[in-house]
């Protein structure tokens, strides 16, 4: 009868263990999720301050990449 019971104990202890790993690789995940997502921020707000400062200082020349990239999107795009 103990035997069964240190199996138990055994069984449950691995069952314990592999809960806390569990949620030790979720809570990592969830953290590396974050960073990722705040780096997608910080490059978003980076090209939006680029483009804001390019359309200040050369309109004209911004207006024609952006004519072109309309231009090149559409010619490639499959009918």
């Amino acid at each position: 009868m103990s035997s069964t019971r240190s199996r138990a104990r055994a069984g449950t202890s691995a069952i314990d263990d592999i809960t806390a790993r569990g949620a030790a690789v979720v809570a990592d995940i969830g953290e590396r999720g974050r960073e990722a997502l705040q780096g997608a921020r910080d490059v978003r707000d980076t090209f939006a301050d680029a483009v804001l400062d390019s359309i200040k200082a050369r309109p004209y020349t911004t207006l024609a990449i952006a004519g072109l990239i309309g231009f090149a999107y559409g010619a490639l795009r499959p009918r």
